[in-house]
């Protein structure tokens, strides 16, 4: 409205050019030579988001960007020397954003100066039209050719209209030919009057998906998927994505044949006797099969998505854990045996193969666990060493009694010199220390004895080798004949291992019976046992890669017998295999012997010449670990103080002799057959009596018993249980009798008398 009233008012042309100057919608600067600028109009500096003072006196090269504000002088240059220019820049805006601008710019003169008068057109808007008819048009290429697809574009008759060169390429046409073609002329799946029905029922739904199988120009038929738009415009026109599925057919075949086979293979896993359990890297299950459930009573519920250490167990040494977990974790398989967990809290025993899944980049992408329930299998292990044992058990008893034989004999001698020589008391003082040591002899044989028949579970315990060897070694000497020359060298080092003294005990008297047999016919027959610190070579380390330590005490049983064949050395420690005639070997005792050397972690070798003899080698590695020893028996007794001491023993001689060692060293002592008579007794004098030596095996009443039922009438006082058998066995069970201490017969009454005090002081 007032711009249609200056317009009606104007005086002069100068009044119309100044307001035509202030109401253009595009922008108008006056700039000079330098690129000054003096003048412009509200659009330009409304436009840039500046007002008009903060424009004027700006340098044009100031609002260019860096891509154009270079060229600024040059085009001022061009302007003058040609009168004229249009080209395209960029501004800044006050806020920093970018106006793309056309310029129209001329020379003009005002008050005789020379001036450039340039007309500036916001051209934003077709800077994006632009962009946007560059992109629909690169996307329209690149859909027409696409390299893997074929595409074209079909008119209502079926003509071709436009091909891209993928489909040229696949169906072997030249672009003139194919455009000269129809749809009929390639579709091979359908005639033409099926062709025209589909083209029209495209027109309907303005689109389709289908497969069908085209014709090259060789005549080859290869299967496609067409996906067809219908545009109306212009006539109609289908626009046609043509997908060779020939790939894709044949991995159809392919992936039934896999899901077949994954399919069987599931089926497999699930029902396979072994427990089956895949987990991710970090040890998250994934899956389980019907077995695993069946072992361990955990359902696919329970764990799926738990850690594997809910399977861990505190019966298992934790180190085997990580071992297990940092070879699997350098994509080496680990296989052993574990004491694992069931649902219940029970614990069982298994053998173990983890092995890890490996993809094309050699990432860990799962590991698979294969376990099997060994109790049963335990069970016969154990059964077949105590058979073993029974079987060595037989020989020892051989030549322990012949041993004894010896023993008792000597005892016999000295004791009718020591009557002969009543007078004397020198020489029947000697005469009863040697019959002291003889005892003492005959004691330590059947410890041994007895705890070579122990029938336990193994016990890895520290052990010092030279102790070991040399008790074995005892042993093993008395089912040896005199005839053969046996020798014994220990270490001149302590050689600390892991252990179970039983089973080793027994390892090496096998080798040494086998021995013994290998020596039948020789002349001069010989058995060595020797005991050496190893160092292991690159040699060693080769063949047994198994065995990762350096250092390992080496035990050899050597003989000099006829030697074993090379055909048998591989198979000797296979279950079963002997050499022996009928009747003479089971086949277990070289197999056990390397069952047992493997579970200490140790290596079994074996050199033999035929006619020279066989050496043995067992390695077991060192350890760094204080060896707790036996504790030397005291040589001294130590004197009561009058207390009364409750003395159970069904064995008239022994507990009448018993009680005169108490009484001569100051006790008193208050005896009983059996335990019903100690009870009773114990009733009547509970308030003298401060300590129970009892014996463990007796009539009705044992000792263990015993114990119990006073322990109901006095939780404190001092029991001490004897007995003559294997302390394991009859005190079974009954660990949870308390201020109670057991004694091995024959003890010697210096220890007991020790033991006695020490209990009494503790009142």
């Amino acid at each position: 409205m007032q711009d249609n009233e200056r317009l009606s008012q104007f005086k002069s042309i100068g009044e119309i050019h100044s307001l035509l100057f202030d109401i253009m919608d595009d922008g108008v600067i006056i700039i000079n030579h330098e690129g000054l600028i003096i003048e412009c109009n509200p659009a330009f500096h409304q436009r840039l988001g500046y007002h008009k003072q903060e424009i004027i006196g700006k340098k044009v090269a100031e609002l260019d960007t860096p891509e154009f504000a270079p060229k600024v002088s040059q085009r001022i240059n061009d302007i003058i020397s040609k009168g004229r220019a249009v080209f395209e820049t960029a501004h800044y805006r006050k806020d920093g954003s970018i106006m793309p601008v056309e310029i129209s710019a001329r020379i003009v003169y005002v008050d005789g100066e020379q001036r450039l008068i340039s007309i500036v057109r916001d051209i934003s808007e077709r800077k994006h039209l632009d962009i946007a008819l560059q992109d629909k048009e690169r996307k329209y290429n690149a859909l027409v050719e696409t390299p893997a697809d074929g595409f074209w574009v079909v008119d209502l008759q079926g003509s071709f209209i436009e091909v891209n060169d993928a489909y040229l390429k696949r169906s072997g046409y030249s672009r003139e030919e194919f455009l000269n073609m129809r749809v009929s002329d390639i579709e091979a799946a359908e005639t033409s009057d099926e062709t025209r029905e589909h083209i029209a029922k495209i027109m309907r739904e303005g689109h389709a998906r289908f497969e069908t199988w085209h014709r090259t120009k060789s005549g080859e038929l290869w299967p496609v998927e067409i996906v067809t738009t219908f545009y109306p415009f212009n006539g109609g026109t289908f626009m046609v994505f043509a997908i060779d599925i020939s790939e894709r057919n044949r991995a159809q075949q392919e992936i039934a044949v896999q899901q077949k086979e994954l399919s069987k293979l599931s089926q497999a896993l699930q029902q396979a006797g072994e427990g089956i359990m895949i987990t991710s890297p970090d040890a998250t299950i994934e899956y389980i099969n019907q077995s695993f459930t069946d072992i361990t009573g955990y359902s696919a519920q329970d764990l799926i998505g738990k850690n594997t250490s809910i399977l861990k167990s505190e019966a298992q040494d934790p180190s085997v854990y990580r071992e297990l977990w940092q070879t699997i974790s350098r994509g080496k398989i680990w296989e052993g045996g574990l004491i694992d967990r069931r649902k219940d809290g029970s614990f069982f025993p298994i053998l173990l193969s983890i092995a890890p899944i490996i993809d094309e980049d050699g990432k860990i992408i799962h590991f698979v666990s294969i376990m099997k329930d060994v109790t049963e299998l335990k069970k016969l292990e154990q059964q077949l060493l105590q058979a073993q044992k029974m079987e060595s058990m037989g020989t020892l008893v051989g030549g322990i009694a012949h041993d004894f034989n010896n023993m008792l004999a000597a005892l016999q001698g000295n004791v009718f010199l020591a009557t002969r020589n009543l007078g004397d008391q020198q020489v029947v003082g000697k005469r009863l220390q040697i019959i002291h040591q003889l005892v003492s002899d005959a004691s330590g044989v059947v410890k041994q004895l007895l705890t070579f028949a122990k029938k336990d579970i193994v016990e890895i315990e520290a052990v010092e080798l030279n102790t070991l060897i040399k008790d074995a070694f005892k042993l093993a000497r008395s089912t040896i004949p005199e005839n053969i020359d046996r020798s014994l060298h220990l270490s001149n080092e302590i050689l600390p291992v892991n252990a179970d003294k039983t089973q080793l005990q027994q390892v090496m008297i096998n080798l040494s019976n086998n021995a013994r047999d290998a020596l039948e016919k020789t002349k001069q027959p010989k058995i060595e046992w020797s005991l050496h610190k190893y160092q292991a070579t690159p040699e060693f380390k080769k063949s047994h890669p198994e065995a990762v330590e350096e250092h390992f005490a080496r035990v050899t049983i050597r003989d000099n017998g006829c030697g074993i064949k090379q055909i048998h050395l591989e198979a000797i420690f296979d279950p079963f295999f002997t050499t022996k005639e009928p009747g003479k070997g089971t086949g277990l005792g070289l197999a056990m012997v390397f069952g047992s050397i493997e579970r200490h972690g140790g290596v079994l070798d074996v050199e033999s010449d035929i006619g020279k003899g066989t050496a043995f080698h067992i390695y077991l590695p060192l350890i760094q670990a204080a060896v707790v020893n036996d504790p030397i028996p005291p040589s001294f007794s130590i004197q009561g103080n009058a207390e009364t001491i409750l003395l159970v023993d069904d064995e008239d001689n022994l507990r009448d002799t018993t009680s005169e060692v108490l009484q001569g060293l100051g006790y008193q002592v208050i005896e009983a057959c059996d335990g019903d008579q100690a009870l009773r007794l114990y009733l009547e004098h509970h308030e003298q009596i401060e300590l129970i030596l009892s014996d463990i095996v007796m009539p009705g009443m044992g000792g263990v018993e015993l114990a119990r039922e006073i322990r109901k009438l006095n939780d404190n006082i001092p029991i001490i249980l004897a007995t003559g058998y294997d302390r394991a066995l009859v005190t079974s069970g009954n660990a949870d009798i308390s201020n109670c201490h057991v004694l091995s017969k024959p003890y010697s009454f210096e220890a007991a008398s020790q033991v006695i005090s020490r209990m009494l002081s503790k009142q």
